[in-house]
């Protein structure tokens, strides 16, 4: 069977469009002074400190819809314009359980660190 040009075309730009909008990645809904971002891929988290100071206790967080694991990881030091790929395998629940794709379907990225100079910064990114 054959498609007339004009019903063809329609459909093609449609998928042309739809593809393009979905192929942003990560840091779709943040601000562009943010002090922390975010960008979200298949395999990695990758948070960069933009706060003009290092900052200590950072912990990432890979918050599911019902919030009752939050998966998290800790560094201990973010250093001014350094930026940090963690792998979403090394992401673990309050009780030891490994994050996986497989099993939870998360909602947010959440951020959280201290300032060297005390002031507390936070994020949190949807999940793309």
């Amino acid at each position: 069977m054959r498609f007339p040009i004009a019903v063809s075309f329609p459909v093609i730009a449609f998928a042309c469009v739809a593809a393009a909008g979905c192929s942003a990645g990560g840091a779709a809904s943040q601000a562009a002074g943010a002090p922390l971002k975010v960008e979200v891929s298949q395999m990695f988290i990758t948070v960069r400190n933009d706060a003009g100071v290092p900052l200590t206790d950072v912990t990432v967080g890979i918050v599911p819809p019902t919030r009752t694991t939050v998966y998290t990881k800790f560094f201990g030091r973010l250093e001014n314009s350094e930026a940090r790929d963690v792998m979403l395998g090394d992401f673990s629940g309050r009780d030891g359980t490994p994050f996986s794709l497989r099993v939870v379907k998360p909602k947010l990225v959440e951020v959280k660190g201290t300032g060297v100079d005390g002031k507390i910064y936070s994020v949190s990114v949807p999940w793309k």
